[in-house]
């Protein structure tokens, strides 16, 4: 496919998770245009070359039927040539060279293994009546990408208004079960590049737990996965991959990310992490006092 934009879902209060996203991309080499589709009405400045995009009428559709925010990424559907990415995302590689091999609906996601939470009981039949191998079919609506427009506004609203998943699903992972049954009820080709005959290294963070030297697993440039997304994860559990996260912070957010964590339940390494930084600064202004 031929990528023209990257689209993410972002709103003040994931800020600092956008702007690594951001900068990661930017590093890759990519320059395009990145669409912002406001997750609520906390926006906040962006930088430049990046717009929020948002159409009201979508927006208030949503809105008067009580849908759940994330399910304002259905926007996706509506264009071509996309690459979608949540805010909990680095790039390790330019997205344009990696998909400019495939086309059709394209992920990177490892929930082939771990289907829970891609389903409803109303989407599994629909799913499993395509293939008896559907599982190789879903994918985390966190991250994907298309080269074609899935539906039109009037088109989406009517399918919406057919199956409760789409508008009304109470599962914990709202809107991964409704973005799952749109995309397959079009029986696009689904490629999932952690699949043969890829077989891209995880993508996942979570995957990459209690592994110190997680680039080993990358050595192979055509296995390289090419983000590293956290899919809901916590982003402060202090793997060793978490710093492709922290790395792409100013110091000043970095401290105010720390800042973040000390007012949340986190793991003890983070804490006594955020306790020694702060000890470490003080004693350099003491003796730089002195």
């Amino acid at each position: 496919m031929k990528l023209e934009k990257i689209i993410t879902l972002a709103s003040s209060g994931v800020k600092l998770r956008f702007l690594a996203m951001e900068r990661s991309l930017r590093a890759t080499g990519c320059n395009l245009p990145l669409w912002v589709i406001p997750y609520n009405n906390q926006k906040f400045d962006l930088p430049d070359n990046a717009i929020w995009w948002e159409i009201p009428e979508v927006t208030e559709w949503l809105t008067s039927n009580n849908a759940f925010p994330a399910t304002r990424k259905y926007q996706c559907f509506l264009t071509t040539n996309y690459q979608f990415v949540d805010s909990d995302i680095i790039f390790l590689v330019n997205p344009e060279t990696v998909l400019s091999s495939v086309n059709g609906f394209i992920t990177s996601c490892g929930h082939w293994h771990a289907p829970d939470q891609t389903y409803t009981a109303e989407s599994l039949p629909y799913l499993h009546e395509i293939t008896t191998n559907w599982q190789k079919n879903i994918f985390n609506s966190g991250q994907f990408a298309c080269d074609q427009q899935l539906y039109t506004f009037n088109e989406l609203k009517s399918i919406c208004n057919q199956h409760a998943t789409l508008l009304k699903n109470t599962n914990i992972s709202k809107d991964q079960p409704a973005i799952n049954m749109l995309v397959n009820l079009k029986k696009i080709p689904i490629t999932n590049l952690t699949l043969p005959p890829i077989s891209m290294e995880s993508t996942f963070a979570a995957d990459y737990d209690g592994v110190t030297n997680f680039e080993r697993y990358w050595t192979d440039k055509s296995k390289k996965p090419y983000l590293i997304h956290w899919a809901g994860c916590p982003m402060d559990k202090g793997r060793p991959i978490d710093k492709l996260f922290i790395n792409y912070l100013t110091k000043s957010e970095q401290d105010e990310w720390y800042i973040r964590l000390k007012n949340k339940k986190i793991p003890l390494s983070y804490r006594i992490r955020f306790r020694l930084s702060r000890i470490k600064k003080g004693l350099k202004v003491m003796i730089g006092d002195n």
